[in-house]
């Protein structure tokens, strides 16, 4: 179309507003209405004969559409990847979610960020935007499977800005640190030198909170006058851990083998005088959207610190902590609780949904969870979390095809999402199907490097195939990762009891029970019925150490946790045969066969105590027919030689030697330590 006309028509000195404009685009920005910002954001540009904010604000149009693959290349073609931070960031973003990951790699590793610094136009602190760049650098490095390498990128991050709570979510939400290595990172932190100390606390509070919360709070200290460091020589161990220097130099070359900090470098930068921008009318640009930012914030509110952490103790990430502490404790129905009161706020909110999952598992809450699952997948059915529910679900209720069928898929949508492949191997666990079990928990120990359940859980395995060398060092690396871990401690003496060292095996579920009672203690909690095979298992290893009072009372503990437990009166009624109170072991073993009516051992051993009582009885009966024949022909007392050899067998009832070979085998109760229970999952 020919322009000529118009253009002859125009009044000489005519001007137009094009900040109008830009203020335009910006209030369409703000009101979510992308598509007519775009149309206006490319006008501005070519009118402005695109200037570097009016590139920047048209490829965030671009973005704000998903159109990813068009913003980059509006950024490339002008070559402002190069040359401003903020396009910089924006052209690796829209490559990131483009899934162009190399090329996005590419750009970093061939652009001097030292030298963009210098060109910054100041609309953000440089602090901010230098760690946007190393955590997007991240972000890449995990896409394209260099986790340490990433790891290392996210520490970075809020090395440059203590201010970058995403960074720290990655880090804990995947699982890239172990506990000590998150402790070492919060104390490396320039909170004192990046924040007043009101906001240091405020910080170390809500970051302190996304912590770790199996290792919180449980020390050695706790354990009264016992230690494990015979058997479990890695605890001592973990005390010699180095902590690693985080302090580096920024390392813009191209290499991507090392991650340098910014800090220094950005303390070295006088962001007092900001760069000018390329046009005077982008100068113009810059200083009406800074006005802009600072006039939302003109009202200056000073709060009180008391009043502002109390009010802190309501938010949502604390609240999801205090959730997660009752979910590792296996106190559910706090949790719940607690949970509850969260989607009253926000019902949607992702890590409280998964934390709610897991428990509505535990409880075998059927309904509860395929009502969860069915709504996640109505509202979100591409996220991982929605098909991990259904999965759980199909799991919970013994569908286990169904179950992988869909954990499969919630792998494929996030395939870093850990407790979608952690259920995948459940799923196999619950079939005995060990090896598939294995390779779905050691893909999660890829992702999941400071968690120590999948370590933990191919140690299961590894026992349950009788791999138990190979058992026991998966349970020791799990150790590593948390010292002091219940489950980890459990399971190891299960290990210790295979191998036959009953007492090594009593003393560590004696400390795994201490940590236990102390930490419900801590919590003002009480004693969860998850921990019953515990008690049950210190009862066996009582009894093979000859200690049957003790295993006696455990087995009863363990029948108040779980009252209608089959296998416990089958213990109860062993430790019973075996000091000898044959009358007490066939009532257990009755209300045993009562609960599980094909148990073969239970079916067996009290055979034999039936047989025994038959000859107890025999020999009893024998002996009052003789001295009813002697008392009726004589009153003298006889002496000892003249005794009846049937009285002998009486005493060996009681536990004294005989001399007959034939009552030795009838009436030894030691017999009974031939027959074992396996020991309780």
């Amino acid at each position: 179309m020919d322009n000529s006309a118009e253009l002859r028509d125009v009044p000489e000195g005519a001007t137009v507003d094009i900040n109008r404009y830009r203020k335009l685009i910006s209030d369409f920005i703000n009101l979510r209405r992308y598509q007519t910002a775009l149309f206006w954001a490319e006008k501005v540009t070519v009118m402005s004969k695109y200037e570097t904010m009016d590139v920047y604000w048209y490829a965030q149009c671009l973005f704000h559409l998903k159109e990813y693959h068009r913003a980059a290349y509006v950024l490339r073609l002008h070559k402002l990847e190069k040359t401003n931070l903020l396009c910089h960031c924006l052209t690796l973003e829209s490559l990131y979610e483009a899934k162009e990951f190399q090329e996005a790699i590419d750009i970093i590793n061939s652009v001097d960020s030292y030298f963009m610094l210098q060109s910054n136009d100041d609309i953000i602190e440089s602090s901010e935007v230098f760690a946007t760049i190393t955590f997007l650098k991240g972000k890449i490095l995990d896409a394209l499977d260099k986790r340490s390498l990433a790891t290392e990128a996210f520490m970075q991050t809020l090395q440059t800005s203590v201010f970058f709570s995403e960074a720290l979510d990655y880090l804990t939400q995947h699982e890239m640190l172990m506990a000590s290595e998150e402790r070492s990172l919060m104390d490396s932190l320039p909170i004192a030198h990046q924040c007043s100390d009101s906001d240091a606390k405020i910080l170390k509070i809500l970051y302190e909170s996304k912590l770790k919360k199996y290792y919180d709070k449980i020390n050695t200290h706790f354990l009264p006058g016992r230690l494990i460091t015979s058997n479990l020589s890695i605890v001592q161990s973990l005390k010699k851990t180095k902590k690693e220097n985080l302090y580096t130099t920024f390392n813009t070359a191209k290499n991507t083998d090392t991650i340098r900090s910014p800090y220094v470098l950005l303390q070295s930068t006088n962001k007092a005088t900001p760069i000018a921008s390329k046009t005077s009318q982008g100068k113009t640009s810059i200083k009406t959207e800074k006005e802009s930012l600072q006039s939302m914030f003109c009202d200056v509110q000073k709060l009180s610190l008391k009043d502002c952490l109390f009010q802190l103790t309501q938010s949502i990430d604390l609240l999801v902590a205090k959730a997660e502490k009752c979910f590792y404790n296996c106190n559910y129905n706090h949790c719940l609780k607690i949970l509850n009161e969260i989607f009253k706020r926000d019902p949607y909110h992702t890590q409280s949904l998964s934390i709610q999952i897991g428990c509505l598992y535990e409880q075998k809450e059927t309904n509860k969870l395929f009502y969860v699952a069915h709504k996640l997948v109505d509202l979100y059915p591409e996220q991982a979390i929605s098909w991990y529910a259904v999965g759980s679900y199909y799991d919970l209720i013994g569908k286990s095809d169904s179950a992988r069928r869909y954990l499969s898929k919630s792998t494929t949508l996030d395939r870093f999402y850990s407790p979608a492949w952690l259920a995948y191997g459940h799923s196999f666990a619950k079939e005995n199907e060990h090896d598939q079990a294995m390779a779905a928990y050691f893909k999660a120990t890829q992702l999941m490097r400071g968690c120590h359940l999948p370590l933990l859980y191919i140690g299961v395995e590894c026992g349950l195939t009788k791999n138990l060398e190979l058992a026991e060092n998966f349970f020791e690396q799990a150790l590593s990762i948390a010292p002091m871990d219940v489950s980890v401690l459990h399971e190891l003496a299960v290990i210790k009891y295979e191998y036959e060292f009953y007492k090594n095996a009593e003393e560590v579920f004696r400390v795994t029970m201490d940590v236990v009672k102390r930490v419900a203690e801590w919590n003002n909690e009480v004693f969860s019925t998850r921990w019953e095979p515990l008690l049950n298992n210190l009862g066996h290893c009582c009894r093979k150490n000859k200690k049957y009072t003790e295993a006696l009372e455990f087995h009863r503990q363990a029948l108040v946790l779980r009252p209608q437990n089959a296998a416990t009166y089958t213990a109860i009624g062993l430790v019973q045969a075996i000091m000898g109170n044959l009358i007490e072991a066939v009532e257990a073993f009755h209300k045993s066969l009562a609960l599980r009516r094909n148990e073969i051992f239970t079916t067996t051993i009290l055979k034999y105590v039936i047989e025994e009582l038959m000859e107890e009885s025999l020999v009893s009966d024998a002996y009052a027919d003789a001295s009813t024949t002697f008392a009726s022909n004589t009153s003298t007392k006889l002496s000892d030689s003249e005794k009846s050899p049937l009285a002998t067998p009486l005493y060996g009832l009681t536990g004294r030697a005989s001399d007959l070979d034939v009552v030795d085998v009838l009436t030894t109760p030691m017999v009974y330590e031939n027959y074992d229970i396996s020991m309780d999952d």
